[in-house]
């Protein structure tokens, strides 16, 4: 390995930015990953309101 301080400086730099940009491809997917889920969770939400306002219907018309 060099002892030259511009070359250490550089692979550090250089590892830095790497690691920073493997860190943000995690956070986008848990990002993602999250946004699905709220998206799942709405979706289930309405279909429960649906039923629940389609048993109020029909107990009211029986």
């Amino acid at each position: 390995m060099s002892d030259d301080p511009e070359i250490q400086h550089a692979v550090r730099r250089t590892v830095g930015i790497a690691a920073l940009r493997r860190l943000r491809r995690m956070v986008d997917a848990d990002n993602a990953l999250e946004a699905k889920k709220a998206r799942w969770a709405l979706r289930l939400s309405l279909l429960f309101i649906l039923a629940a306002a389609m048993v109020v219907t029909w107990i009211v018309i029986r």
